[in-house]
């Protein structure tokens, strides 16, 4: 028994046949399709009936009551013992399953590949919408609620058992690759490519076809869920250093606050920051950045150095010279004259020599009318 699809009726799929029509023992039956509502039945006394049939399973609910009059659903299922190919569309429906609903159902995961309209779902928080070209993963052992328009939907249900490890260990329900995407074309068009050919299979050759999608998903989401954390890690990053250069005239700035702004725990910081020398090491060189391009800014010497290392967050110019020579190997003033000696190509050679960010380049660029307006201390 098969508790399909979003949005499936629970259809009784009969084992794969083990004898040909002559009721000779062959080792590999032709597949063999399964029609439901091969009559195109509709209506309200069908939705009453599909609805009372899943109660079990599903909460079900049309968009509008009005919808009853012309509901309908109809599948096609190819079985083996492996999993189940299956077909199905149908008109607008609102479906829900949580735990006590969990526990009456199969226990199945899903390959989904969206044809036709779309699907706002809702994975206990996580939401997401689907549409045609899409494909999703579905556990059917997590919550979900889901509101679809008239859908088309191809899908590979496959008993727990037989789903591999190592797609379970990512935890897939209501992974979605998107249909502009590669893994969506190439996982979709194994799909489409094997449910037309589904009349001409055999029974091995389908299981091959079910092992291959199921094999190609499995890699398809590591990369994806791999690629998903490297993006979360560069964006909770670049929060954490513009918190940095926003606040640096704050000395007492530490790792607690930019954990906080950046949303991440104290340790999570640190591992993002590790490969730069640690959080003390990260504010050091951005308020010596910023206090180099303060300098070169200050083309007629109006700021002090006693201003400029308060404004970068330094406790006076002692502190700031030390740092500054530790760096650059001599003192703010001295370095400043250098510059204006060799000219800021050097100065550029320098910087990118000494690891200084491309983007600190910009207020050459721009004249400096770009970059950050001394704005003093405090």
């Amino acid at each position: 028994m098969a508790k399909n699809s979003a949005y499936g009726s629970q259809a009784n799929v009969p084992a794969a046949q083990s004898v040909t029509d002559k009721g000779d023992v062959v080792s590999s039956p032709k597949l063999r399709g399964l029609d439901s509502n091969p009559q195109g039945d509709f209506g309200q006394r069908f939705w009453q009936t599909f609805r009372a049939t899943l109660a079990h399973l599903y909460t079900l609910s049309l968009p509008d009551p009005s919808e009853e009059a012309r509901f309908t659903l109809s599948t096609r299922t190819y079985a083996t013992p492996r999993g189940i190919l299956m077909r199905c569309q149908g008109t607008a429906l609102i479906m829900t399953w949580g735990p006590a609903l969990i526990a009456h159902g199969a226990d199945q995961l899903l390959i989904l590949l969206q044809t036709e309209g779309s699907v706002d779902t809702d994975y206990a928080g996580r939401r997401a919408r689907r549409e045609a070209g899409d494909v999703e993963i579905v556990d059917y052992a997590r919550p979900l609620h889901s509101v679809a328009t008239d859908y088309g939907n191809l899908m590979i249900v496959l008993a727990r058992e037989s789903v591999p490890a190592a797609l379970l260990a990512l935890e897939p329900h209501g992974l979605i690759f998107p249909r502009r995407g590669g893994a969506a074309r190439l996982i979709g068009a194994a799909m489409q490519e094997f449910y037309a050919q589904a009349d001409h299979l055999t029974v091995s050759e389908a299981e091959a076809a079910i092992e291959g999608v199921v094999a190609l998903t499995t890699a398809c989401a590591r990369a994806k869920l791999a690629g998903d954390e490297a993006d979360h890690v560069k964006s909770r990053r670049k929060a954490a250093l513009d918190y940095i250069d926003a606040h640096l005239g704050n000395s007492q700035l530490g790792p607690d606050e930019i954990a906080d702004a950046a949303h991440l725990s104290r340790a999570s910081l640190y591992r993002r920051l590790a490969a730069e020398g640690g959080i003390r090491a990260v504010l050091l060189k951005r308020r010596l950045d910023e206090a180099v391009r303060l300098m070169l800014a200050d083309e007629k010497d109006e700021h002090s150095l006693k201003e400029i290392a308060k404004c970068c967050g330094f406790s006076g110019t002692s502190q700031f010279s030390r740092a500054f020579r530790a760096r650059f190997g001599v003192p703010p003033r001295q370095y400043l004259a250098l510059v204006r000696e060799q000219g800021f190509d050097w100065h550029e050679a320098r910087l990118m020599a000494d690891g200084f960010e491309q983007d600190a380049f910009l207020w050459r660029n721009q004249g400096l009318n770009g970059s950050k307006q001394f704005t003093g201390p405090g």
